[in-house]
Formats: structure tokens, sequence, C-alpha cells
């Protein structure tokens, strides 16, 4: 059996983890960096052979299984192991960073735009369970028909439920790396892919809303919160656009 068969099967430990993860690092033609400004949809990356985190998760146990928690532990370990060395090598001594005050900052779940994104992602989240519009794609033939596209806004509309708030939260934690002016820096990268995520959330409620018509008014009020959030996403990450992507904007 191939080895990569029997990913499920096989629970390495975290020293093995790391040298695993090293040499895929050495030997891989990866995009530094690739994981962290994407959208997490896997299944529809055309760059998943350059990207370490898919190709490490190839360990990983299926979500059901009972050594799930094992290897999520395990990972944990073998990072903690690949950090020492670095730092070794770098000559940090880890009690001096104990010893170190974390900067300052607001709080992100205070601001104003996180406020809005959870609650919406909430709203959302409640809408679509009490509604189900997944019970739509029963009979549609997927893809090869003209209702590819009430398939399409479906999946996207589950997929990036939580997200925006999430990332949003990440860009705002960053908040105060404004004054430097820089570009290329992870709040922006975070922005980006929240406009890119609500970019693509518009379009799909609005599809879903010529399908339920009888839910045209909470849709509309949830098409009103996300065009609100990309303004002042927009607003408060004013280069986000310009942030280029490892990998995705190259």
């Amino acid at each position: 059996m191939c080895p990569l068969h029997l990913k499920y099967y096989i629970m390495l430990t975290p020293e093995e983890m790391k040298d695993r993860t090293l040499r895929l690092v050495k030997e891989g033609n990866f995009i530094e960096g690739i994981y962290n400004y994407c959208d997490r949809w896997c299944e529809k990356c055309q760059f998943t052979t350059r990207c370490l985190n898919y190709e490490s998760d190839k360990d990983a146990p299926p979500p059901d299984s009972s050594d799930l928690f094992e290897y999520l532990d395990n990972v944990f370990k073998s990072t903690m192991l690949m950090l020492d060395e670095l730092m070794e090598e770098m000559g940090v001594d880890p009690a001096e960073i104990e010893k170190m005050e974390l900067p300052e900052g607001p709080d992100p779940r205070e601001h104003p735009l996180y406020k809005k994104s959870y609650n919406l992602s909430m709203s959302m989240h409640k809408w679509l369970e009490e509604n189900n519009p997944g019970e739509l794609l029963t009979g549609i033939p997927y893809p090869g028909n003209n209702d590819n596209k009430t398939h399409d806004a479906i999946e996207i509309i589950y997929f990036y439920n939580f997200f925006i708030s999430a990332k949003i939260f990440r860009a705002l934690s960053g908040i105060n790396d404004f004054d430097t002016g820089e570009i290329q820096t992870d709040s922006n990268g975070s922005a980006k892919i929240v406009l890119i995520a609500v970019d693509r959330l518009i379009p799909a409620w609005s599809i879903l809303m010529e399908t339920k018509k009888d839910q045209e008014d909470a849709i509309l009020q949830f098409l009103i919160s996300l065009a609100d959030i990309r303004k002042q996403t927009a607003t408060i990450f004013p280069n986000a656009r310009k942030f280029i992507r490892p990998g995705f904007d190259e």
C-alpha cells in the first residue's frame, strides 16, 4: 500500500512530525506564507501542491477519529520542538521571552467592526439553521445545468459564514502596525481576504434571495450588513486591496 494511503493510520511522534516538516520545507517547492491569506477552501484551491499546511495535514486522522486529539497534541509538541531549535540557533533565551510584557493595544473584540461582523455571522447561522437552504440542492445536477449558480451560492454562504468575523479579528489585532505605512502587513493581508470573502457572499446571498422569495426581507438585511462591513473594512484598511498575497496575487 502506498504511504499516502496510510495517512489516517500512521500516528507520527512529535519528533517524527518535526523531522518530516523540516524535510518537506527543504525538499518541497512551497510558497512561503501562502496559507496565511487564503480562504481555507482547499478543495477549490489550485495551490495545494505548493502549500506546506496542506501537505503537512495529509497525516491527520479524519475529524471523527478517536486519534484526532492525540494527533493535534503531537502537532503542538512538534511545533514547540521546532521553535525551541530555532530560538537556540538565533541565540534567543526562552527565559527572557517570558519576562517580556505584551504590547498594549485595543481589544479587537470591542471594535465596532468586529462586533458587527460577529453578530452578522451569528444571525446568518441562525437563519441557515431555521431555513436549511441546503435542501434546495436536492435534485440539482452539479455541475452541468443552469442551476449551478444556486449550488455555488449555497456552498459559498455556508463556507464563509464565520470566516469574515474570524479574519476581521485577526486584522484588527495588528491595527497598531498602521503607523508604519507598509502595505505588506498581516493586518492588510487579513483584511484583503475579508474583502474577497464579502465580495463572494454578497452575490451569493443575492442569488439565494431570488429562490427564497419568502425570505427577501431577512436576506436584504444580510446584504445591507455585508455591504456596510465591506465599506468599513476598506475604510479602516485602505491599503488592503494593494496587499500582494503569496502565490495568489503574484
